[in-house]
């Protein structure tokens, strides 16, 4: 798509981010991969048909399943699980201790665990969201530092250990850089341990209850201090994977183009993947009083669309972005706010299906063949993610799963009878 139909008039800067995207995304998104086919005697078939076929990205598109398993109505169930199983590979389901320990000694752990069996039935990874986050302390936790302390090391060890195999991912904790301001257990924690500490244990007993999950740390203020809580975090060797950054923006107040990339610009030299991890923009009437209502209009609608359109381009092209994670799917999840890619009634605006377009035709590798030469090999080249390859050899063709990474050329080896 050129720069020129956009729709809205982009900056300059805006524009020139848009004019190199797709270039940057063929190179940082797609990947080669060899097939290369042989005998049972290991001698290479020549010229037998090979397909490939992309069932998944690699790229974690992801939404916050907030009100998933939450409908009394079964059709209107089904209809958000299919509006959320074809558009996104990752949900994001919540672990506030609020939520989880509502009582002393005693955890609610069945909605959670509901919620995270139907994602996994549905092929879709889980991240967990989070495990620490200073406001979301229930009412009857401690004011003792030390306490609490004690008490999240055991819960975040049984947690993560008990979904071990089910959620993949971890928010393990978010904005600490504020966290000493909070007049609760956890900020008590905050402020005797520091930042930098009470985040190093928290990751490192997640680490040690799942030592394949991935670990993020995440916040909404983007700035010095979260850089510096990084780096101090790199010092004492905490195990921290992904930077979550968080973009909550209000109707008519979307970034610039520009600010999204130098955000993702200034943690980049960090080393670490990161993650636009909550994402809101919103399909309101920025004029409007919302003290009473806060309805989605058709010109929001569009203006949404345009700019969730150009946002993701920008992003899915950046060499360190790993995940994209809308906040609310469907209107009203959260914060009364119109900023679904739903409406209350679980149609989808056009942002959805811009989405759908981009994540699943434009950034999707069509199905394709080839056929081997002399060597028994075939070459492609496709968007990273999970493939099936079938080789059309003999009476019975056989197929594989293979994971095609960008970060490296992909070597596949087939042995046919």
């Amino acid at each position: 798509m050129s720069v020129a139909s956009w729709g809205q008039k982009l900056s300059p800067e805006d524009a020139a981010l848009l004019k190199g995207a797709d270039a940057r995304i063929e190179r940082y998104r797609k990947a080669a991969a060899k097939v290369v086919v042989v005998d049972a005697k290991g001698k290479p078939v020549p010229n037998v048909r090979v397909e490939w076929v992309q069932t998944r990205h690699a790229f974690l598109f992801g939404g916050a399943a907030l009100s998933l398993l939450n409908h009394t109505d079964p059709a209107k169930e089904d209809l958000y699980q299919k509006q959320f199983g074809d558009l996104f590979n990752y949900a994001t389901v919540l672990t506030y201790w609020q939520d989880t320990d509502p009582q002393p000694n005693r955890q609610d752990l069945d909605r959670l665990t509901a919620r995270v069996k139907r994602l996994n039935e549905m092929n879709i990874r889980v991240k967990g969201h989070p495990l620490i986050l200073a406001g979301a302390a229930p009412a009857w936790a401690p004011k003792d530092p030390d306490k609490v302390r004690d008490l999240n090391q055991k819960r975040i060890t049984d947690l993560v250990a008990r979904f071990q195999n089910q959620i993949e991912v971890w928010d393990v904790v978010g904005d600490v850089t504020t966290a000493g301001g909070v007049q609760n257990g956890l900020g008590a924690w905050a402020r005797k341990a520091g930042p930098v500490q009470l985040t190093a244990d928290a990751l490192t007993w997640a680490r040690a209850a799942n030592p394949h999950a991935t670990l993020l740390y995440n916040d909404y203020k983007l700035d010095a201090d979260y850089t510096k809580l990084i780096q101090d975090l790199e010092t004492v060797k905490a195990p921290l994977d992904v930077l979550g950054l968080e973009a909550h923006m209000g109707g008519g107040a979307e970034w610039p183009l520009t600010k999204v990339w130098e955000t993702a610009e200034t943690f980049r030299p960090l080393g670490k993947n990161l993650h636009f991890s909550e994402i809101t923009v919103l399909s309101d009437d920025p004029k409007a009083d919302h003290s009473k209502s806060w309805p989605s209009t058709p010109a929001g609608e569009k203006r949404q669309a345009d700019y969730v359109e150009k946002m993701y381009t920008v992003l899915f092209s950046h060499p360190s972005m790993a995940g994209i994670g809308w906040w609310n799917f469907v209107d009203g999840d959260w914060d009364r706010n119109p900023g679904g890619l739903l409406r209350a009634d679980l149609t989808p605006k056009p942002a959805y299906e811009r989405l759908r377009h981009l994540i699943h035709e434009k950034w999707w590798t069509p199905q394709t063949s080839g056929k081997t030469d002399r060597m028994g090999m075939v070459t492609f080249r496709g968007f990273a993610g999970h493939y099936k390859i079938t080789v059309q050899a003999a009476k019975h063709p056989l197929t594989i799963d293979a994971d095609i990474l960008s970060d490296r050329f992909n070597l596949i080896n087939i042995q046919v009878k």
